[in-house]
């Protein structure tokens, strides 16, 4: 590994990756000290509520999402969390080519003693790592939480085992740890880390085929929110389901990925994935990352040769 290439992304990238840090601990620490707030049966009770063709916008089972591991794994799916994670993968894997072409730095930094290939891999290599603290760090903030975090339970007086439910329920506060292991939550951590990998890949793609960065943020976001808009359409037509495996997002389900490891470990390792009679197959956790990971190997692929034999304008 270069030396003067890791000190010159290290010091381009601080600020952002601290600032990303910071975000993403608070968000996933407080994110799981609101889900304490309410005990199961009065989220129950809010859930019955509503109309049930909101149920069809949830990638799992609505009552499964009601136990406390349910409602703290719906973290991973907040769109706050994934920004932040795809600002870091996006921001970072745009710079590579066309930042630099932008900048006008290009050609000098170049005429040092190092490879295209170079440049393009040792980059890559440390988005990748700044990817792996920002997943690590969601995982810390979701675990710190849980460990610090008191729920209220309700509980009917017992007589023989037998509850009184016409007497006044009584309250005790219990440690959340005790209702959800943070370790359950690595299955849709691993695919918040695909997910990320994939968006810092087509980044640094296509950063490989452009000159200017600008264009660059502005193709990946659009790509972004497109896949967002399809993966949103896909889950409200029920007959049309199929439309989200259109979406990069359709391969993102972290929590459906941790329901069904918490039914049985054999299911991260699950290709298709069966819901029920009359319902179609859906892709199982391994294959979301499969995709995902695959697709992201590719890009990068392209866009080292795309890099390699491209011919670079000179600074204006």
């Amino acid at each position: 590994m270069n030396l003067a290439l890791t000190k010159k992304y290290f010091h381009e990238s601080a600020i952002l990756f601290i600032g990303l840090i910071i975000g993403v601990f608070t968000f996933c620490f407080f994110r799981v000290r609101v889900v304490g707030k309410l005990d199961t049966s009065q989220f129950q009770q809010i859930m019955d509520l509503l109309p049930k063709d909101w149920r069809k916008f949830a990638d799992v089972d609505f009552d499964w999402l009601v136990s406390y591991l349910g409602r703290t794994s719906f973290t991973l799916d907040e769109p706050m969390l994934v920004l932040l994670i795809s600002a870091w993968a996006i921001v970072r894997g745009s710079d590579v080519v066309s930042g630099e072409l932008s900048r006008g730095t290009m050609e000098m930094f170049l005429a040092q003693p190092i490879s295209r290939r170079r440049v393009f891999v040792t980059h890559a290599f440390w988005t990748i790592l700044g990817l792996v603290a920002l997943v690590l760090m969601a995982w810390l903030g979701m675990a710190v939480g849980v460990w610090t975090t008191l729920v209220e339970e309700s509980r009917y007086p017992e007589v023989f085992g037998v509850p009184l439910t016409f007497a006044q329920p009584v309250k005790t506060d219990v440690a959340m740890s005790t209702q959800v292991s943070p370790w359950m939550f690595i299955p849709g951590l691993i695919n918040l880390f695909a997910l990320g990998l994939f968006l810092a890949a087509a980044s640094a793609m296509v950063s490989a085929f452009d000159s200017f960065r600008w264009r660059t943020l502005g193709i990946m976001c659009a790509f972004y929110f497109a896949n967002a808009g399809i993966k949103i359409l896909g889950m409200s037509m029920e007959e049309d389901r199929w439309v989200t495996n259109l979406s990069i997002f359709g391969f993102y389900s972290p929590a459906n990925a941790i329901a069904e490891v918490q039914k049985h470990w054999s299911n991260a390792f699950a290709l298709l994935q069966y819901n029920g009679v009359g319902e179609l197959l859906r892709s199982g956790a391994l294959l979301n990352n499969v995709v995902l990971m695959g697709l992201a190997v590719a890009a990068y692929i392209i866009g080292s040769r795309r890099f390699h034999r491209r011919d670079l304008p000179a600074p204006m």
